[in-house]
């Protein structure tokens, strides 16, 4: 949501161990690089079509059963042969810790599932899949029914995996904080914390995940596409436009994501929408790890609120780190105060336009910031109408080793003065337009960008 035409204007982190979390430091997360090749491309088609055996419950385990085409809503739903039908039917329960909650393959759910109940670190709650075929597909173009959500989640320690999400509701036009926070493919509620979102896939939806879980993961996820057949595309028109993943509170993780084409043009401010935001000063916004994500075509990366929310709340700690952007608008819209965050070893690319956009610009400071940007690589284009550095206090920021490149004539406007080890270079990339951002032997940016230590043999020696 980019609301703004003037620029003027340590806790520990729990992680998902397989089917648990436990307790770790997120400036010690473990490096893992990642690869935007072929098998990136299968990834993201992976929950959508793959075919699995059916799971079987144990005697340790519970397992509940949906089938929407020969289910029965009187049946005991704890077995394959005798499921329940409806989501009603699932939202009226209560759910124990262990218990796992499968949608049969090759079936379509349309409303929304309410899931209740807490798990625990060692038996967490989990909805998922059985049989074979596609990915069970969830819907719900209501926003007076839940809001528009297919999946409510309301309890502690769930996991949901291999869902795909479709053609769901945005918030009603012109909507307020709280209609916004309300939306989204998959919600889930404040206070219900330890959720993983994993390998789901959600296509043609106004916002795919609102997530006020803490101590959460999103992981492995696709999401593209705006639902175009609802207010032109938008959130709610005119201010708010598609968003990939929103987060309304701290002490959570976004990775391994893909996120494309959550943009609309129009609007209050010439086109609008993002990969990622957070917002809702009711919370706080601390301890926030996004990296190892792949972004194209989104309005933007990531956008940090301030002046337009409930509530001016100072972010802290928020570590953007091994991302590749390929989008529109800028990186980072960081428009409130901060301390103790890190922006490094991103590959972000500001080379493609949509016209009419209120900000053209890579990284948009506008608060008492001192952000650590470092190790980036950032590729421009000539046309770009503002500095890659914009905003009222960002010679606040602190900036070291990074590498700047205009892929027209070479020489970037940054807007403010090199910081230390800065320098401009071609990157040489593999294949800057077939999208392969790893580094040619020899590069100058060795050591810089999201792809360190991916350097192939030159393929064209």
């Amino acid at each position: 949501m980019n609301r703004y035409t003037d620029y003027g204007q340590k806790e520990s982190v729990k992680r998902p161990d397989q089917n648990h979390h436990h307790t770790a430091v997120m400036l010690f997360l473990p490096f893992v690089l990642i690869l935007f090749l072929a098998s990136c491309q299968a990834m993201k088609l992976e929950s959508r079509e793959e075919s699995e055996t059916t799971p079987q419950a144990t005697d340790d385990v519970r397992a509940f059963y949906i089938d929407s085409v020969s289910g029965d809503d009187s049946h005991s739903g704890t077995r394959e042969d005798s499921p329940w039908k409806t989501l009603e039917k699932v939202s009226s329960m209560i759910f124990q810790p262990g218990d796992h909650i499968y949608f049969k393959r090759d079936r379509s759910y349309i409303g929304c599932a309410t899931i209740r109940g807490n798990g625990t670190a060692d038996n967490p709650i989990t909805i998922g899949a059985y049989g074979s075929g596609a990915a069970p597909s969830f819907t719900n173009a209501d926003k007076r029914y839940k809001n528009g959500n297919a999946i409510q989640i309301r309890g502690d320690h769930h996991i949901v995996e291999g869902l795909y999400f479709h053609r769901t509701a945005s918030a009603p036009p012109d909507a307020s904080f709280f209609e916004v926070w309300s939306s989204g493919a998959l919600h889930v509620g404040l206070g219900f914390d330890h959720v993983i979102i994993r390998n789901n896939e959600f296509s043609h939806v106004a916002k795919a995940i609102q997530s006020y879980s803490q101590y959460s993961l999103i992981t492995n996820n696709y999401i593209h596409d705006t639902n175009e057949l609802e207010q032109e595309g938008f959130l709610s028109i005119p201010y708010w436009g598609p968003i990939g993943i929103h987060l309304g509170i701290g002490n959570q993780e976004i990775s391994y994501n893909t996120i494309e084409n959550m943009y609309v043009e129009g609007g209050e401010w010439g086109g609008d929408g993002g990969a990622i935001e957070i917002d809702d000063g009711r919370n706080h916004k601390d301890n926030i790890h996004i990296h190892h994500n792949q972004t194209k075509h989104n309005m933007g990366f990531l956008e940090i609120s301030w002046y337009d929310d409930i509530e001016r709340r100072p972010t802290s700690n928020i570590l953007i780190e091994h991302n590749v952007s390929r989008d529109y608008q800028d990186f980072v819209f960081w428009w409130g105060r901060d301390s103790g965050s890190r922006i490094s070893n991103n590959t972000i690319i500001r080379t493609d336009f949509v016209d009419g956009m209120a900000a053209d610009t890579a990284f948009l400071l506008d608060g008492l910031q001192k952000v650590n940007i470092k190790e980036n690589i950032v590729v421009a284009r000539d046309g770009m109408w503002d500095p890659l550095f914009t905003g009222a206090r960002v010679d606040t920021s602190e900036r070291t080793d990074n590498v700047y490149w205009d892929v027209d004539d070479g020489m970037v406007d940054l807007g403010v003065e090199p910081g230390p080890g800065e320098f401009m270079a071609d990157p040489q990339f593999v294949d800057f337009n077939g999208g392969d951002y790893r580094l040619r032997p020899g590069s100058p940016a060795e050591g810089l960008g999201a792809l360190t230590g991916e350097s192939i043999e030159d393929e064209t020696s």
